[in-house]
């Protein structure tokens, strides 16, 4: 069933394995990043992969009338929804996003077949992908009257089934724009809204390449969520990066400033049945609004927790990251680390 104002559909396990022992089985994507698919050398049997960092991006090249599952690593489908968000735009017509994913397809009991992502990709004939035709639409639900004011992360399908509250470990990711007053001092309303758009847009294409989300736009920031700090802590650099180069080609753009924590959270509803609301409440989210200010501009600032996790993980992206002198106790939750802004910015 399709979401309000969304251009693909939702879809269970139990409904993809009838569909995949029937005459005409849809086209079934595995979507990651490349490295994803070696730590975890399984798929859906006839699964085809396809690689979220490979250049150029590619996308399946079969017949628009054949039906397309996408499925994902990632919590609340975020990477799923955006490839079918894709597919729908380049013509196909009968596009769905595998509800819980991989996760749920092997929990249900299903056969789970190995990966060779190389191999597998030669199944299906593929087409590059322009991201210049979908550029602007942000997230997999489109603004509408009845879109506009839906929760983020319950337009994903996120908390679909789910009793609220609940509480889940994740990492969340602030990002702001450095020194917005003197922005909106020195422009005009509509030029702020347009270099607003540029930087978000920015913001929401890498949250959802690494299998993270948006779950609020703040004033002249945004809060990003994700599965754990394996993806956060490359989504804070490849976002630092990536919005560095947007500056670049938009020299008005201010430069970004970006913090990262991780911790248990609790998920629940707030406001009343006119007007509600998806909460995000718990020590992670203080301290990483908390720390947001204290790195220079185009830094990153990072817990403890996260830092160390990144050392286990991705060493030298961890190596980055030093003390930073005189910042201000976090009780229990350690020194906080600075990576400095790349040279000549």
């Amino acid at each position: 069933m399709s979401a309000p104002g969304s251009s693909f559909g939702r879809l269970d396990v139990k409904t993809l394995a009838h569909a995949l022992s029937g005459p005409n089985p849809p086209l079934v994507v595995d979507v990651r990043r490349g490295a994803a698919f070696k730590e975890r050398p399984a798929r859906i049997p006839s699964a085809v992969p396809l690689a979220l960092d490979a250049e150029p991006l590619r996308l399946p090249d079969v017949s628009r009338e054949r039906p397309v599952v996408v499925y994902c690593l990632c919590a609340g489908e975020a990477s799923s929804s955006r490839v079918a968000q894709w597919m729908s735009s380049v013509g196909y017509r009968d596009v769905a996003a595998l509800e819980g994913g991989l996760d749920a397809w092997a929990a249900a009991g299903y056969d789970v077949a190995p990966v060779d992502a190389d191999l597998d990709a030669r199944e299906v004939p593929w087409q590059e992908f322009d991201f210049d035709t979908i550029r602007g639409t942000g997230s997999a639900l489109e603004l509408t009257p009845e879109t506009a004011f839906l929760p983020r992360i319950a337009g994903q399908n996120f908390l679909s089934g789910r009793e609220l509250p609940i509480k889940r470990e994740m990492a969340v990711l602030f990002v702001d724009m450095v020194d917005s007053t003197r922005l909106v001092m020195n422009h005009s309303a509509e030029e702020v809204l347009q270099l607003m758009q540029a930087f978000m847009e920015v913001v929401v294409d890498v949250g959802v390449f690494h299998c993270g989300d948006v779950h609020d736009f703040e004033g002249d920031g945004a809060l990003l969520y994700f599965e754990g700090e394996g993806e956060a802590v490359p989504a804070a650099f490849r976002l630092r990066d990536a919005l560095l180069q947007r500056r670049r080609e938009l020299p008005q753009l201010p430069l970004p400033r970006l913090s990262l924590d991780a911790g248990p959270v609790v998920i629940g509803i707030v406001g009343t049945r006119f007007r509600q609301a998806v909460a995000l409440v718990g020590p992670c989210v203080h301290r990483a609004a908390l720390i947001l200010k204290l790195p220079p501009p185009g830094g990153i600032i990072a817990t403890e927790r996260v830092v160390a996790h990144a050392r286990r993980t991705d060493p030298e992206l961890a190596r980055q990251f030093v003390p930073l002198e005189g910042a201000p106790s976090l009780e229990d939750a350690g020194p906080v680390w600075v990576a400095g802004p790349p040279p000549n910015v």
